[in-house]
């Protein structure tokens, strides 16, 4: 089972794909951890307090490190450097502004970073890139499409799916 969970910072990607990969034992590859550990970047950006790396690098890297892998979770806010076809499930989180604000104070992002993430939700610009990128192949998780338990419910479906 390959499956993606993306959305903006803060809407509760890395909480979801830690959960489904204890509970269905599939390996969780988060981006930002993986361009970290694989110094995949170029530098550190003081300005947008993140790193800055190459879509296609980090792309081609992740291609060839789950090639023979017959299931993973790529948890990424940027849809940029995944193929389409290489997912079963994409799940799109999102969350209410609120909590989004409040999640990305208690991380310590400054008020500029928490603005531009803010508005990256309120805009829909990953949503935008998932629709661009799998039309209407992808699941809405939060207030406004599915619950946490229907999601994971959807993927055990899956998977039983699979074991048959």
């Amino acid at each position: 089972m390959k499956i993606l969970v993306t959305g903006t910072p803060g809407v509760g990607k890395t909480t979801f794909s830690s959960f489904i990969s204890k509970k269905f034992k599939i390996p969780h590859i988060e981006i930002s951890r993986y361009i970290e550990e694989n110094n995949l970047y170029e530098e550190y950006s003081e300005v947008y307090k993140s790193l800055l790396f190459d879509d296609k690098t980090v792309k081609e890297s992740l291609k060839k490190h789950v090639l023979d892998k017959e299931s993973y979770i790529i948890d990424t806010h940027s849809c940029g450097m995944v193929e389409r076809t290489a997912f079963d499930l994409v799940f799109l989180l999102t969350a209410p502004i609120e909590v989004l604000y409040k999640r990305l104070k208690e991380r310590g992002y400054d008020e500029d970073k928490i603005k531009e993430n803010v508005e990256c939700e309120i805009f829909g610009v990953v949503r935008e890139e998932v629709e661009d990128l799998f039309e209407e192949g992808y699941y809405v998780v939060g207030e406004e499409g599915l619950t946490f338990e229907e999601a994971v419910a959807i993927i055990g479906k899956n998977m039983d799916g699979r074991l048959k």
